[in-house]
């Protein structure tokens, strides 16, 4: 039982000691709020600082003009350039395959001499056209036997 008296004493003390800080905070803050207070308005805005250097301002609107027009075109004229350099490697590869090609078809029609006399020669030394070559077979059949 003693032990409950004494934890009930210091709920009841620890109560009182909130109650009292919060009495004080509110106090504290009424006393706060109730002091008057002055606000300044600045009266100097963006609007003002325009009015005492209007040079300023038109340079200022001069560059974002300038800035707004150039920006666009300068991005518009790289692309354009992007674009025709493009087109030009495209076009140089396409004639330098072209060129491969005709190349490769100028060696394929030209025959060198040596070749082309090999292949006369195998030709003429052939014993019998291929067209005869049944006959012929039927005859060495015939003389064999």
């Amino acid at each position: 039982m003693n032990k409950d008296f004494r934890a009930h004493e210091e709920d009841a003390q620890v109560e009182m000691a909130l109650r009292n800080f919060r009495e004080s905070v509110r106090g504290w803050s009424e006393q706060e709020f109730a002091h008057p207070r002055a606000i300044q308005v600045s009266r100097h805005g963006v609007a003002w600082w325009v009015v005492q250097h209007i040079g300023a301002a038109w340079a200022l609107a001069v560059v974002l003009a300038v800035s707004g027009v150039s920006v666009p075109v300068g991005v518009h004229l790289h692309n354009q350039q992007a674009q025709m350099e493009a087109k030009k490697a495209a076009d140089a590869a396409e004639r330098a395959k072209q060129e491969r090609l005709a190349e490769v078809q100028r060696q394929a029609y030209t025959i060198d001499d040596e070749a082309l006399l090999k292949d006369v020669d195998s030709d003429i030394a052939q014993g019998t056209p291929d067209a005869m070559e049944p006959l012929a077979s039927l005859m060495s059949d015939s003389a064999a036997k």
